[in-house]
């Protein structure tokens, strides 16, 4: 199989549109393979990693911890939406932001579930969409379109969206409670029925992490929101750092019962802890010194959440 499409540039579907978009850009590319959680796509993509350099100054990036996509397979509409989906989005941020001026989506070879979705997501990141018309060598283009998205919406229901996408059990009831909120984000799409419960929608998922890109939200009290902007170093990590869940995690350590964010070799501490999918910051500190310190002090936790109320922290010009 390996020898056979090492040979043929016509192998399949994805490496002749690769080899269309280096001879239509005339330049090296970094192409990012990503895989459906399935052994066929998993062997697709790694028969591919080993072909396309071949083909001269194309650098391919496949890493099966990370670019076989969790949930991303036929067999299961509801791990499809509430793993697969979210996780196929993620990723592609990920790479967008490694990026943000010079993305091509190539959809030729897409599963036909996510290619809707992948038009959308590139849409709205201002990426090209490039795929090959069925048998034909043709390349196609979808060209950017200034698509933009209301954030009003995902502010002012901030809290409902959400308590979708952590999953609602009895959706009838939390909607009589709360009408006129879920009532709006239904006609906007954006609630996925099922089961008695509802979850965040698929466009509910690309736009709210769309959202989430653009801003960071947390919760704290105005004490603690006056102080942050008068320190510049944990405005920084705020933006470039503390926002992203997994170096927020990666860099979390638990001292005398805080959850404590230590930045590394400078003295930038962020206290917090997380309940119900929000955020609450309690502390910051640019004085190590002075962060050791507040370690043996002792916090009410429903005292700082009732104190609290929502930030917006813009991460990039919108």
């Amino acid at each position: 199989m390996l020898a056979w499409a090492k040979n043929n540039s016509k192998a399949s579907a994805e490496i002749t549109s690769i080899l269309k978009i280096k001879e239509s850009l005339k330049d090296d590319l970094e192409v990012y393979l990503l895989a459906t959680d399935t052994v066929v796509s998993r062997l697709a993509a790694e028969i591919i990693q080993e072909v396309l350099p071949d083909y001269g100054n194309i650098r391919v990036v496949f890493n099966p911890k990370t670019d076989v996509i969790e949930g991303l397979q036929v067999d299961d509409y509801k791990s499809f939406v509430e793993t697969g989906l979210r996780k196929l989005v993620e990723r592609i941020d990920q790479i967008i932001n490694y990026y943000p001026d010079n993305v091509v989506f190539n959809i030729t070879g897409g599963y036909k579930g996510v290619i809707p979705y992948l038009t959308i997501l590139g849409q709205i990141n201002r990426c090209e969409i490039v795929y090959i018309y069925e048998e034909t060598e043709t390349l196609i283009t979808i060209p950017r379109v200034p698509i933009s998205v209301d954030f009003q919406v995902f502010d002012r229901y901030y809290e409902e969206i959400l308590q979708l996408e952590e999953a609602i059990d009895n959706y009838s009831k939390k909607k009589s409670e709360n009408f006129e909120p879920f009532e709006v984000l239904e006609k906007m799409g954006l609630v996925e029925k099922r089961d008695g419960g509802a979850v965040l929608s698929p466009i509910g998922i690309i736009f709210f992490e769309s959202f989430k890109n653009q801003y960071f939200v947390f919760y704290c009290s105005d004490d603690v929101w006056d102080e942050i902007q008068n320190q510049r170093d944990i405005q920084r990590v705020l933006t470039e750092k503390f926002c992203n869940k997994q170096i927020r995690e990666n860099k979390t350590e638990d001292k005398n019962g805080h959850c404590v964010y230590d930045d590394g070799d400078n003295p930038n501490r962020i206290y917090y802890f997380e309940k119900d999918g929000k955020i609450y910051i309690y502390k910051t500190f640019e004085d190590e010194e002075a962060a050791k310190a507040y370690i043996k002090k002792s916090i009410d936790k429903e005292q700082i959440i009732k104190k609290s109320k929502k930030r917006e922290w813009r991460l990039k010009d919108v």
